[in-house]
């Protein structure tokens, strides 16, 4: 998922990673996609302490924003800014949604949704259909 993330054509876009963790999809998003910034969210000191050093050693601190806390918090001062939001965040990211959409664009963007989904297809078709 990764280097799946790491493949997107993200120039010039503002990136939101609602769980952003030690930087495993913000890095991607900046290092490989070319994100012009990304806006990671994360309340976990250990965590915290983790994404900035990554995010240190891979010259991109220019174009990171780390925000500590509680992610709806920080999509308040983040509204309408993102181009894409990145919802890592397993079992379910379901929580998140409505800040997600919140700090999309005005006119919209890409929500990036992860979650654990059953291995079969008609699984895979109804968290599909409860998505949308």
């Amino acid at each position: 998922e990764k280097a799946r993330v790491g493949s997107f054509p993200c120039a010039g876009e503002t990136v939101v990673d609602l769980y952003a963790g030690i930087g495993y999809f913000t890095l991607p998003y900046l290092v490989h996609a070319g994100a012009a910034h990304v806006h990671a969210c994360e309340w976990d000191e250990d965590a915290l302490a983790a994404l900035s050093r990554n995010v240190a050693a891979n010259g991109v601190e220019r174009r990171c924003t780390v925000h500590a806390g509680d992610n709806v918090q920080a999509a308040a001062t983040l509204a309408g800014v993102a181009h894409r939001v990145n919802l890592g965040l397993i079992p379910s990211s379901e929580a998140g949604w409505p800040v997600a959409v919140a700090v999309l664009l005005p006119e919209g963007g890409t929500l990036h949704v992860h979650a654990c989904v059953g291995a079969g297809a008609s699984e895979e078709d109804a968290w599909g259909r409860a998505l949308l």
